[in-house]
């Protein structure tokens, strides 16, 4: 039964006008809220992009001063590499009996790996080559103060000064680094290097040397096949608890004489192989008749092929005598 049956009609524009009230609130309402949550979206949004411009600012501050630190170090870097480019042969020793040539690639802008040539008196040269374990700076330190000990000038160490004539006393390889060992030992600096040292008499040619668990020098022959030069001892840095031991031996015209550091045998191709010992016997006996500058040379573009020409995962350092 609805209101006109009950004969109240008045009733019904009542209710007519009681629903739309209702519906004029409730439209008020919602106005009301969405204007609301619309003003504390308003709100919110522009508190997160004040934050995160914010935010950007100081990213952008800290990415300057990244930047400027990082060139700093690179700075710092080359400069360092200047010095221990310094301390490598600046020019070749000129010796009639010998020719001399290297190749030096650190795998960083400073590396572990070092070596010299130099004149100890009117009929003997020293030359060493030696490998401080890592890279970058902390291993090139080391190698920068071993190479001031082994600097003949210094009169310490390889050539050290005496009252009696001739005024000199020429040490042995096993005393150089006898005394290396006690000097350097892996507490200290928390390194160890290996390293060969030799002596040559290019008057007579006798050759003296040692080897502290370095890869062993390669000595080509005319008309044999290469030997190798292993007298010697363990790593440097154990504190002198172990002995050295030394080897001399003759050359004669035409020979040739190879010190390498292990990054050359140890640099990899995309398959991760080693290049190897036997890749770089084979290269060297195959062109020993090579003058020693293009000997090295060809060894050298022989492992970087390999490679691929991909980037040095560590020192690569050649050092070649030619005994004429």
């Amino acid at each position: 039964m609805d209101i006109e049956e009950l004969g109240m009609p008045e009733l019904k524009g009542f209710k007519l006008k009681r629903d739309m009230a209702y519906n004029v609130y409730k439209a008020a309402v919602r106005y009301r809220t969405e204007k609301k949550d619309h003003d504390l979206n308003n709100r919110v949004l522009k508190t997160i992009i004040a934050h995160f411009s914010h935010s950007q600012r100081e990213l952008a501050a800290l990415n300057k001063k990244l930047l400027q630190s990082h060139k700093a170090l690179e700075e710092d870097l080359q400069a360092a590499a200047g010095i221990q480019a310094s301390l490598l042969p600046q020019t070749l020793p000129d010796v009639d009996q010998l020719k001399f040539s290297w190749k030096f690639f650190p795998c960083q802008s400073i590396g572990g790996d070092i070596f010299n040539v130099f004149r100890l008196d009117e009929d003997h040269m020293g030359l060493y080559i030696l490998d401080v374990s890592g890279h970058g700076v902390p291993s090139a330190l080391v190698t920068v103060s071993v190479s001031q000990r082994l600097n003949p000038q210094s009169g310490m160490l390889v050539k050290k000064k005496i009252d009696d004539p001739p005024r000199y006393h020429i040490s042995s390889p096993s005393e150089v680094f006898q005394v290396l060992d006690e000097e350097y030992p892996m507490e200290r600096f928390d390194k160890y290097f290996t390293a060969v040292y030799l002596i040559i008499n290019f008057k007579t040619g006798r050759l003296t040397y040692s080897n502290a668990a370095h890869p062993p020098p390669i000595m080509l022959h005319a008309d044999r096949p290469c030997t190798f030069l292993t007298e010697g001892g363990t790593i440097v840095g154990m504190g002198g608890v172990l002995p050295f031991d030394e080897e001399t031996i003759t050359v004669c015209p035409g020979d040739k004489l190879i010190l390498y550091t292990d990054g050359v045998t140890e640099s990899r191709n995309s398959q991760g192989e080693f290049y190897g010992e036997p890749r770089l016997y084979e290269v060297l006996e195959t062109h020993k008749s090579l003058p020693i500058e293009a000997l090295l040379t060809k060894a050298h573009e022989a492992m970087t092929a390999f490679g691929n020409q991909a980037p040095l995962e560590d020192d690569i350092t050649m050092l070649g005598v030619e005994f004429v």
